[in-house]
């Protein structure tokens, strides 16, 4: 009877064995995949805020250049009134 377990132990052994390599095989990539997805979002998320800092930027300088115009713009009116005002005290 020892012998017919000891038939038995070597298979269920060999199968055991068999199926752990294949799991760990099977997670390691798991574990991988998840990995470069990870690192694929953390590029996408580095591309968008490059993006919108540039964007932002852009915006800035128009602001920048707009007021710049409004305050040329309104500077001349006010040199207008200035003139203005010194004709209408001569």
């Amino acid at each position: 009877m020892l012998e017919n377990i000891e038939d038995i132990i070597i298979p269920i052994a060999g199968c055991l064995t068999a199926i752990t390599i294949v799991v760990t095989v099977q997670v390691s990539k798991y574990k991988l995949k998840v990995e470069q997805i990870k690192a694929d979002a953390l590029v996408r998320a580095e591309e968008i805020k490059a993006k919108n800092q540039l964007e932002l930027e852009r915006l800035i300088r128009v602001d920048h250049q707009k007021s710049k115009y409004s305050d040329s713009i309104s500077g001349s009116d006010d040199s207008r009134t200035v003139r203005e005002k010194i004709n209408n005290q001569s």
